[in-house]
């Protein structure tokens, strides 16, 4: 069968593997459940047991039969996530989750202390959930801080404990004010904060080989001396198997929130902070947004009409475009474009007698949401000078074709519906490209499944064109008056 892979994605609710061959195929793969590993012990916090999801890692490669023929392994993980490990390289506290924002007073007080920081904005937007306000949290509240012996990102964790090697990706370590050209740290930031760098993982290049499995992985079933590759998080996983690989590409993902990941091939600043960047495979980079418009107003217009979604999108699809007057903002938890205005929410404006029906109101959340993505994008395309050609959705949200229609007519540009971005195969596939020495194009196109395609109707479009320009002057309006 010839050489195989190992991808591991270890996410928020499932650490998944996927085993594949060189030839991009899937010989294995199975899935653990680590949802119920997380606590919040208090308001803003997210945490796990380190020590807990090394057993369910162990547990999940346990399961795969084609474990001792594997002859490459990546590790991908969630983004920012991290736990600490002693002087000793004993765990000494739990993993502190992505979305754990404890740090709301540190990630002002970094803005505030650190105009190195505060510069790179125009890169990483500071808020609660990066690294640098999490470790000033610490560094006051954990009175064993002066011990710790080094930082570990999620995925760096599976790779110390496979391997012994401590090293990590500019992309892995993205949300630690990682430097987007050359290898390294935003030094002065951490200087600014008094924080010591040195406790932070080594950046090395993506694809690169970081560590080989050790004694402890041996007992697994592993191939002793296997190399481990340098991977990325989960998401950049998921966009490898949208097939958004070059510049021109991009990957939009439906479910909770519509993030956009977009790849570009140069560094732009983007001074109303809009969109974050992050380091990519094929010497690319990725410029990130990510918005409230998801399924959240959705699912609650569903239960306020007590309507299915189907019942919902069959009763909207005899509504035209511009849903006869009602224009609606689906970000329920904050405008993001097209600035960031967190004052503004989800609004409907130019309600009437003849359009105060259940179609027309969930039509005009789902054209809020397209209006959302098209403002992203343009701001992407606006700022980095990149037309994007090819454009891959996927999340729940994505199989809904009158949506999708929509988002086509909206952007007019042709939308392609991709099978589930799978993170697993994602870093399965990195490893092949990275050991195997295969060509990543090659790989993703015989492994990428195209469900549905959409093209879009310029007619529609015109009328979505002058939408986007009254959705922007309502955003200014509001955000100028609450």
């Amino acid at each position: 069968m010839g050489e195989l892979y190992l991808g591991l994605d270890i996410g928020t609710k499932n650490i998944k593997a996927t085993i594949i061959s060189e030839n991009g195929e899937i010989v294995e793969k199975t899935s653990v459940p680590v949802y119920d590993l997380i606590v919040q012990p208090k308001e803003d916090f997210a945490e796990r047991s380190a020590v807990a999801l090394w057993e369910r890692i162990k547990e999940t490669l346990a399961h795969l039969k084609s474990l001792q023929r594997v002859t490459a392994i990546c590790v991908d993980s969630t983004s920012g996530t991290f736990t600490l490990i002693d002087k000793e390289h004993k765990e000494f506290y739990n993993l502190i989750m992505y979305n754990d924002s404890r740090g709301k007073t540190e990630a002002k007080e970094l803005r505030e202390r650190s105009d190195a920081a505060k510069d790179f904005e125009k890169f990483l937007p500071i808020v609660p959930q990066l690294v640098i306000p999490k470790l000033l949290w610490l560094k006051k509240n954990f009175e064993h801080f002066n011990k710790v012996g080094h930082l570990l990102h999620e995925n760096d964790y599976a790779v110390f404990k496979l391997s012994g090697s401590i090293a990590t990706s500019s992309n892995s370590a993205g949300k630690s004010h990682a430097l987007l050209e050359g290898l390294g740290y935003l030094k002065k930031a951490y200087e600014d904060v008094e924080l010591p760098l040195e406790i932070m993982p080594e950046i090395r290049p993506i694809g690169g080989i970081i560590g080989y499995t050790n004694q402890e992985a041996a007992k697994l079933g592993l191939p002793i001396g296997t190399p481990i590759v340098n991977g990325v998080t989960d998401a950049s996983a998921g966009d490898i198997t949208s097939g958004a690989l070059n510049p021109g590409q991009a990957n939009f993902t439906i479910g909770t929130s519509l993030t956009v990941h977009a790849v570009v091939n140069k560094l732009s600043p983007d001074e109303h902070g809009r969109f974050y960047y992050k380091t990519y495979v094929n010497n690319a980079y990725l410029a990130g947004g990510f918005t409230n418009a998801g399924t959240a107003s959705f699912d609650s217009m569903s239960r306020t009409m007590k309507m299915s979604l189907d019942e919902l999108t069959e009763a909207a699809k005899v509504v035209p475009p511009g849903s006869d007057g009602i224009m609606a903002c689906s970000e329920w938890y904050g405008v993001r474009v097209p600035k960031t205005y967190p004052q503004v929410k989800g609004f409907f404006i130019g309600l009437s007698e003849k359009n105060i029906s259940p179609g027309h109101i969930f039509r005009s959340l789902l054209e809020g949401s397209s209006m959302t993505l098209r403002l992203m994008l343009s701001a992407v395309e606006e700022v980095t000078g990149t037309t994007f050609y090819d454009l891959r959705a996927s999340g729940g949200a994505s199989k809904n074709t009158l949506f999708m229609q929509i988002v086509a007519d909206a952007l007019g540009k042709d939308v392609k519906v991709v099978e589930e971005p799978d993170s697993a195969l994602g870093s399965a596939l990195i490893a092949a490209w990275a050991v195997g020495k295969q060509n990543m194009d090659h790989l993703v196109d015989r492994t990428v499944k195209i469900k549905s395609e959409f093209k879009p109707n310029l007619e529609n479009k015109a009328a979505y064109d002058q939408l986007v320009q009254k959705y922007n002057r309502v955003v200014e309006a509001l955000a100028n008056t609450l």
